[in-house]
């Protein structure tokens, strides 16, 4: 099976990767330059010895020193602490050397003197009897019968290289060790909102949402955790809407199916006279009508939602439209002992708009203005120009709107009589106006108090009555 690495691991793995690499590369530059740096100081060393013993060979010629007095002067510059200076002649033999030298015994054969004396060089590192050494050689000026070579060995070079990369070694070990546990922690706390989130993102999975993440920063993570928040917020509120439209559509089909039912039970008994059947028909035809509207509001509201439904505008005659509207809808009002005053401005007003889903808003507003009427009140509508706009205002003089329930109206199956005691709608209809207005690039608005009545107030673009029907 794959383990998956987490991002915490990837985080921490990649962060310390660069750093490694980057170490790698700052020691090998190091290293480097180090060498570069002690073979310069190598070669400034042996021209300066060079010089010194050239410098011994014209004093021996100038005051006639013997063989031995030279060689006793040159003993101490031959030798030196962690070098040492071989003169050679032109046959290859070793003339002079330091009576102390500990450098391993380097062999120079007579092809190197030869090369060194037409011009050539000799400066470069080798393994001499086990042991890493820098050998440096050039001709040198002495009075002698033939000419000289000197060579200079630099041993210890190993224990010097050691030393370096031991110092390389304890600072690696250092650095990555306070690094990596610095990287750890870093990595942990930057994960640590993410990790946050999958856990509860778990839990909303299962329909937990009363978790919240903490938001700590103004990052990204921070935003990020944020817009968790919001939508965790959101998926309560879908989660609320969904329970609440499983209750609501239950409700609202089951009390019109069980009137229907009852009836139709009795009536198949033979409980219900033959002068009262027709009065429950009427009953049945109405609860019929009561599921018919539910449906058909539920599929508009369906289509709205996920913009199924379009608008096709066209310039008509609202004032018309309105006391059509006021016509057929006579039965409920006078079921309800309500009636309908309509307010115009002189002469009709001309809107351009979709006359089918305006109809739909005159429908839903006025029905609602009849389920929180008391008998014998108006409705009044009121339709007058407003510059380019028509505004239009539908007001009852009822039970009122509480301020607390003002901004939930909108909302799809929201009802105000929390215990549905009262068959006022299905709850829909406002929601479904508010989508058709909305769709007409305009907005509605509510205005309402206790006691005394509420107005739905909105707008449509005004058209040249010219244009007709």
């Amino acid at each position: 099976m794959i383990r998956h690495q987490n991002i915490f691991t990837k985080l921490f793995v990649t962060y310390f990767v660069i750093i490694l690499v980057s170490f790698f590369l700052f020691s090998s530059i190091f290293l480097y330059l180090f060498h570069v740096n002690m073979y310069d100081d190598f070669k400034e060393g042996f021209d300066y010895s060079k010089a010194k013993i050239e410098g011994h060979f014209d004093l021996a010629a100038t005051e006639g020193w013997s063989e031995e007095v030279l060689d006793a002067s040159l003993d101490i510059s031959l030798s030196q602490m962690n070098n040492s200076i071989f003169i050679y002649n032109s046959e290859a033999n070793r003339v002079y050397q330091s009576s102390y030298d500990q450098a391993p015994q380097l062999k120079v054969n007579v092809h190197v003197v030869e090369d060194l004396l037409s011009g050539g060089e000799l400066a470069e590192g080798m393994w001499v009897d086990n042991r890493l050494v820098y050998t440096l050689a050039e001709p040198i000026d002495v009075n002698a019968p033939t000419p000289h070579v000197m060579v200079m060995v630099y041993y210890e070079l190993d224990h010097q290289y050691k030393q370096v990369l031991i110092m390389i070694g304890l600072t690696f070990t250092i650095t990555m060790s306070l690094t990596g546990f610095i990287l750890w922690f870093i990595s942990r706390r930057l994960t640590a909102p993410l990790r946050e989130m999958n856990q509860i993102a778990l839990q909303l999975a299962k329909g937990d949402f009363s978790q919240h993440v903490r938001v700590a920063t103004n990052d990204e993570i921070g935003q990020l955790g944020t817009t968790f928040n919001y939508m965790a917020k959101e998926l309560e509120n879908i989660e609320q809407m969904r329970t609440d439209f499983i209750t609501n559509v239950s409700h609202d089909l089951r009390s019109p199916l069980t009137s229907i039912k009852g009836f139709l039970t009795a009536l198949l008994d033979g409980t219900i006279a033959d002068h009262r059947k027709k009065h429950y028909y009427a009953i049945m035809k109405n609860e019929t009508e009561r599921l018919s509207k539910l449906v058909n509001d539920l599929l508009d509201m369906s289509q709205l939602q996920h913009g199924h439904i379009t608008i096709k505008p066209s310039s008509y005659n609202l004032s018309e439209q309105a006391r059509l509207v006021a016509a057929k809808m006579e039965p409920q009002l006078q079921s309800a002992e309500i009636f309908i005053e309509l307010e115009e401005e002189a002469g009709d007003v001309f809107v351009f708009a979709d006359k089918d889903r305006i109809e739909q808003v005159f429908i839903n507003l006025i029905e609602n203005a009849i389920h929180h009427s008391p008998p014998d009140k108006p409705i009044y509508i009121h339709i007058t120009e407003a510059g380019e706009s028509v505004k239009v205002s539908i007001e009852d003089v009822g039970e009122g709107i509480k301020k607390e329930d003002l901004s939930y109206i909108w909302e799809r199956f929201y009802k105000s009589d929390k215990a549905r005691s009262k068959k006022v709608g299905t709850g829909v209809g406002l929601s479904i106006v508010k989508s058709i207005i909305e769709l007409h690039q305009s907005s509605i608005h509510v205005k309402s108090e206790v006691g005394l009545g509420t107005t739905f107030t909105f707008t449509l673009p005004q058209s040249n009555k010219k244009d007709g029907v």
